[in-house]
């Protein structure tokens, strides 16, 4: 009887190895490509940069919280939009070490379910706004594009 668990412990795990991805990638999943509509900019070199831009976009957004990131930079902030306050999440990745394609891939991961969240970005950034009927505001104040949530595939 170990035998046969064994041996069935064997396949399942040959089988699990060999379906993690196709052969050509070594393993990995394809990246999602920045969407087409992304303005290449503007860049900027960290997630301070983005929050003084909002403000000089005329969207005044006060510290929350930084994020620890291996990526670039990232932080929290609050802005006023149209009396409402709105918090925003905000990823800046170093374009030396990330490619448009690797920033594309990490957008994508967010507009996915289970997420589904609204993306405003441009450049090398992206920001969550966590309220999405005011992404409009935000992309017009960092010159981004919004970035609506991905549905589930049907079929």
């Amino acid at each position: 009887m170990k035998k046969i668990t064994l041996a069935l412990a064997a396949v399942a795990l040959t089988v699990g190895l060999t379906s993690c991805g196709p052969a050509e990638t070594g393993g990995s999943r394809p990246k999602t490509p920045m969407p087409t509509n992304v303005p290449t900019g503007p860049e900027y070199a960290t997630a301070d940069a983005v929050m003084k831009a909002m403000g000089t976009g005329g969207l005044e957004c006060k510290l929350l919280r930084r994020a620890q990131a291996n990526f670039g930079s990232g932080l929290d902030c609050m802005a006023e939009v149209e009396g409402a306050e709105v918090e925003n999440e905000i990823h800046v990745l170093d374009p030396a070490r990330f490619s448009r394609d690797d920033i594309g891939d990490s957008i994508a991961g967010r507009r996915q379910p289970p997420y589904s969240h609204t993306i405003v970005a441009a450049g090398n950034w992206y920001i969550w706004v966590r309220n999405p009927d005011y992404a409009p505001q935000v992309a017009k104040a960092l010159q981004g594009v919004v970035l609506k949530p991905l549905e589930e595939s049907k079929g």
